[in-house]
């Protein structure tokens, strides 16, 4: 696509290549150090994602926030100290930074400064390849930066040019920036909406006929892409990163039995999932609000397993989906620390399965389980079609899944999946539930 910012970027006086990050979390008054130490761990991930190593991290628990500041000055220079000690050229804060904040806080350590909002949709501006995708991640990025135009440094543009934020040159051009970003932010929807309108087209076109639809969704690097991969054959993007998949990846497959499904693989959530973001991709996580099942996939090997489920569970009751049934699975369970714990989880969530991707371990059981689940929204039906209405065995096969079907003397004999309601409609040619 266009280079979103190119006018902007043109009138940079001061773009950093930023090398070495010091990370810096804030615990919260409710927080206990052991939480604080992980939201660090993962703060440090998405970093290291993002491109850049932190040399250098620090939890601090402020007495109170300044809201123009955030910290004290008394923090402020601990972290000036710390900063010129290991020579970072850049300040990563694990919370959300006012415009305000984020515009004082580069004055005073005169480095660039960023929140954990930047960080994430830095990595989503980088990981995005499809249209809709780059489409959605740019709104999102301007939408950030339009009240950080007066910002001293431009955002990591070192990186990947157009698509990411910026600075004007400065007070006298800032109207005409701001203007400038209002009109691309306003085309981006346009584009946007013809985007979703074909998606909403091919949604309509799966939907005419009435194939089971499973969205699996997750905390991000729980290992649905391999899930994916490994049920389906597919070759969906795996890496041992965090937000390796944006696009949603849909594949047919056909089950025992003869039953069609459809998997579709979503974008992995986080905690503190910027709401930007969560608006820009809505269509695409519209999957798993109008899937039939949900697989919740759940990384059995961290510590922060809780967290993970709570967080994946509130975006999900954000999307509108919380009344669609979900199927609890823990992955990675042959590593060194979900053996340990697997007790422990397999006591929390009684319901839960328990599987390994990579080592083919559970799979056999989740199949099972999402059959029966299944069964219970479409049961499989052998019909006795009478020779005249060829009209409904066309029908048949256009919007419901075939498992078979013999020529017999009186008509046609077809099995079929049906739904309750569709039962009903044919209660009078059915010979046989089950």
């Amino acid at each position: 696509m266009d280079n979103i910012f190119v006018e902007l970027e043109e009138r940079d006086i001061l773009s950093l290549k930023c090398e070495r990050a010091l990370l810096i979390e804030i615990q919260e008054a409710d927080e206990s150090a052991p939480e604080a130490e992980s939201h660090l761990r993962e703060l440090e991930s998405l970093v290291m994602t993002m491109g850049i190593p932190g040399v250098e991290s620090v939890v601090i628990k402020p007495r109170e926030k300044k809201s123009g500041w955030l910290l004290g000055k008394g923090k402020l220079e601990e972290i000036a100290d710390l900063a010129a000690e290991v020579q970072a050229d850049l300040l990563v804060f694990d919370t959300d930074l006012t415009p305000t904040q984020q515009r004082n806080l580069e004055r005073h350590f005169n480095l660039c400064v960023i929140d954990r909002q930047e960080v994430i949709l830095d990595i989503f501006a980088d990981r995005a390849s499809t249209r809709e995708a780059t489409l959605q991640v740019a709104l999102a990025r301007m939408e950030y930066s339009l009240p950080r135009l007066t910002r001293a440094w431009t955002h990591l543009s070192r990186q990947r040019g157009g698509a990411k934020g910026t600075r004007g040159k400065g007070e006298t051009q800032l109207e005409t920036d701001r203007r400038m970003v209002q009109n691309r932010i306003g085309k981006l929807k346009k584009e946007l909406e013809k985007v979703k309108q074909t998606r909403n087209l091919q949604r309509k076109k799966r939907s005419e006929r009435p194939v089971p639809s499973i969205a699996i969704v997750g905390y991000t690097n729980a290992g649905k892409s391999s899930l994916l991969n490994c049920i389906t054959g597919s070759d969906v993007l795996v890496e041992d990163k965090l937000f390796a998949t944006l696009d949603p990846t849909t594949r047919r497959l056909k089950m025992e039995g003869g039953r069609e499904i459809i998997l579709t693989d979503t974008v992995g959530f986080v905690r503190k999932l910027p709401h930007n973001l969560v608006d820009a991709f809505h269509s695409t996580l519209e999957e798993a609000v109008l899937a039939d099942i949900i697989i919740q996939v759940v990384d059995g090997s961290s510590r922060e397993y809780k967290s993970h489920i709570e967080t994946t569970i509130n975006v999900l009751n954000e999307l509108g989906a919380s009344r669609v049934p979900r199927l609890l699975v823990f992955n990675k369970m042959d590593l060194g620390d979900a053996v340990s714990q697997r007790q422990e989880l397999e006591i929390a969530y009684p319901d839960a399965l328990f599987i390994s991707v990579r080592g083919e371990l559970g799979l056999k059981e989740l199949e099972e389980t999402v059959g029966k689940a299944l069964d219970e929204m479409q049961q499989l039906t052998t019909l006795l079609i009478p020779s005249d209405r060829w009209d409904l065995v066309a029908q048949l096969h256009r919007t419901s899944t075939v498992a078979g079907e013999d020529y017999v003397d009186e008509g046609v004999l077809i099995q079929v999946w049906l739904t309750g309601r569709d039962r009903n409609q044919l209660n009078q040619y059915i010979r046989k539930e089950g």
